[in-house]
């Protein structure tokens, strides 16, 4: 389970990192498993904050 301002936080770093990023780059960013990061990426996506350009890439939607 995550806290409710981990989407909020995970934005923070995730902008941080060179656009477009990797999975394993948000993971290592977020200090967290994949099993956890990809949840939040797909939440991330939904929520329109990030977006999918393909199978292994996003990026922070500006």
């Amino acid at each position: 389970m995550l806290l409710p301002t981990a989407p909020a936080l995970a934005m923070r770093e995730l902008a941080r990192l060179p656009q477009p990023f990797t999975t394993s780059q948000a993971r290592q960013a977020l200090g967290t498993t994949r099993r956890v990061a990809i949840p939040l990426l797909e939440h991330l996506d939904a929520r329109g904050w990030t977006r999918r350009l393909d199978a292994g890439h996003r990026t922070v939607a500006r």
